[in-house]
């Protein structure tokens, strides 16, 4: 999303927002940042995290290339002052900060590294699959036919073209990627508020909230097995996590009662810490080392300080993968 660091030109783009990794520094300002790729913790000031060159730059005739940028800078600003008050109130009740914070996940759901890329394989297939289909191809032999061009020796079978689209590069370029972005927020933030929103208290016995370069999670709730590597933003057995702070977070459900608010024990907090984890790209983001997570059902609570030694943490696990089960109170 929008680098704040000024200029007129930002190349550095932000795709987690740092007004709210600002919820997450510590006493000098500074994240604790947890790289699986690097295998290594760092400090490192929000500015310095969640972040790609040129992410939301587009290169269009009569476009201003960092158009885009600057209106996610405006969204930005028009959000961060819900977000504060949420934290102060502890609550959703106002409908004005609800669609705040609805908005907010839908943008950091669908605009990321991690979406995009899955995004782009989605376009890609799609093209795929609707060239080489049987249907597109006796369409095309009898256009060829009644335009008079047809040659059996001299056209394409369909095993022909099927070879020649697997040589093809078909991947959506950059613009389209962000334009189906764009297009689908006002969806995704529609299936966001259909949830019931809770908000969730670190108790004091507890080690707190992280949060992740893909901090909206989505889980399954059950203990059943299922296919996928997530559940779908309209699954009825299925639970969005996302961090406030290190002190709050909200949790979405079809079954909870809406707007209302609890507080978190331990278990509970490394319950859902573990599925941020899980769900993470490459990064955890916390204010210290000192959180709590189980990557395992059943396993003892495990310490942040140790992340990076953890080959499950290591492995990049799918983010969809049943690790506990998380009830409702």
């Amino acid at each position: 999303m929008a680098n704040q660091s000024g200029g007129t030109e930002p190349r550095k783009h932000h795709y987690v927002p740092q007004f709210y990794l600002r919820n997450f520094v510590d006493a000098k300002g500074m994240l604790l940042v947890a790289d699986r790729g690097k295998k290594k913790v760092f400090r490192s000031k929000p500015p310095g995290v969640a972040n790609e060159r040129d992410f939301n730059r587009i290169e269009a005739d009569g476009l201003d290339a960092n158009a885009v940028e600057k209106l996610l800078s405006e969204f930005e600003g028009e959000i961060a002052p819900h977000l504060k008050n949420v934290i102060a109130t502890k609550s959703l009740a106002d409908e004005k900060d609800r669609a705040a914070m609805v908005n907010l996940m839908a943008a950091l759901s669908l605009r990321n590294p991690k979406r995009r890329a899955e995004l782009s394989r989605a376009m890609e297939n799609g093209a795929r699959r609707l060239l080489g289909s049987r249907d597109r191809y006796e369409q095309y032999v009898a256009n060829m036919k009644k335009a008079g061009k047809w040659n059996g020796d001299a056209a394409f079978t369909l095993g022909e073209l099927e070879v020649a689209l697997a040589e093809t590069n078909l991947k959506p370029a950059h613009e389209a990627l962000v334009a189906a972005e764009i297009d689908h927020h006002d969806h995704v933030a529609d299936q966001l508020w259909q949830r019931k929103w809770v908000v969730v208290e670190a108790a004091p016995d507890s080690s707190g909230f992280i949060t992740t370069d893909d901090p909206v999670a989505i889980c399954w709730t059950d203990a059943g097995q299922h296919a996928g590597d997530r559940p779908g933003m309209t699954e009825a057995d299925s639970e969005i996590i996302f961090p406030l702070s290190p002190r709050l977070a909200l949790r979405g459900r079809f079954d909870f009662e809406a707007d209302t608010f609890e507080k978190a024990g331990p278990e509970t907090v490394g319950a859902m810490n573990t599925h941020m984890i899980n769900h993470a790209d490459k990064q955890v983001y916390s204010d210290t080392h000192a959180f709590k997570y189980a990557v395992v059902e059943g396993n003892a609570l495990k310490s942040g300080a140790v992340l990076v030694q953890d080959e499950q943490f290591l492995r990049k696990r799918g983010g969809g993968d049943k690790i506990v089960a998380l009830k409702v109170k």
